[in-house]
């Protein structure tokens, strides 16, 4: 079916994810989810997917769902911030690991690419998520994803002797609000260019990002 242009309005009822997916049973259910969830919005728009078809696609009890979610907006918002998060995520070993401030930047260079690429092969999904009315979930819980990594992303940077007079929590709010709005106009978009756009988002970043070579970095 084709995705619809009416924006519903918003759910009264909002709960958050309580999912512990350190625990076997859950990481699979939660992943099962996710898929369905995926596979269903290629099709059709998340105002017309019910519980009921999710967990049947799943192969998951209602009543399951229900334990951690309050309606699929929660579980939508949750699932979709959650998985870009995981496939673009430096981890923080990988961070402090690094040899130095150029690599460094490579590397998350190397996760913004991720991240693009993985939101162009979900693209009419991620257009539903930005552009559907669900009190704004998708966007604060991205947001906060966001706001986590950058701040350690400047911590490991200033470990390295680059912009040590930063403000933290200033220049944090800054990169993830900015994440937020690039992924979203890249979403709505018709490029395709992952490369091309990889680039523009490290040119814009002289503050906190050592100079590389991003076409070496994206290899």
């Amino acid at each position: 079916m084709p995705q619809s242009t009416a924006l519903p309005a918003a759910p009264s009822r909002r709960q958050g994810a309580s999912v512990n997916l350190a625990e076997p049973r859950a990481a699979r259910t939660h992943e099962a989810l996710t898929t369905a969830l995926f596979e269903l919005l290629r099709e059709h728009d998340l105002t017309e997917v019910s519980i009921s078809e999710l967990c049947r696609q799943a192969g998951v009890h209602r009543t399951t769902f229900y334990g951690h979610y309050a309606d699929i907006f929660a579980f939508a918002s949750d699932a979709f911030a959650r998985m870009r998060d995981e496939m673009a995520s430096v981890s923080e070993d990988d961070a402090l690991e690094a040899s130095s401030a150029e690599s460094l930047t490579a590397a998350y260079a190397e996760s913004v690419r991720t991240e693009l690429l993985h939101v162009l092969e979900n693209r009419a999904a991620y257009r539903m998520m930005f552009n559907t009315r669900v009190d704004a979930g998708f966007r604060r819980e991205l947001f906060q994803r966001m706001l986590r990594r950058a701040s350690l992303s400047i911590r490991t940077w200033q470990s390295h002797g680059v912009c040590l007079d930063l403000d933290t929590p200033t220049a944090s709010a800054y990169i993830a609000g900015g994440m937020v709005g690039v992924l979203e106009e890249w979403a709505n978009s018709d490029d395709t260019d992952v490369e091309a756009r990889t680039s523009h988002v490290m040119a814009v970043s002289p503050a906190w990002c050592v100079t590389v070579d991003s076409s070496h970095a994206l290899k």
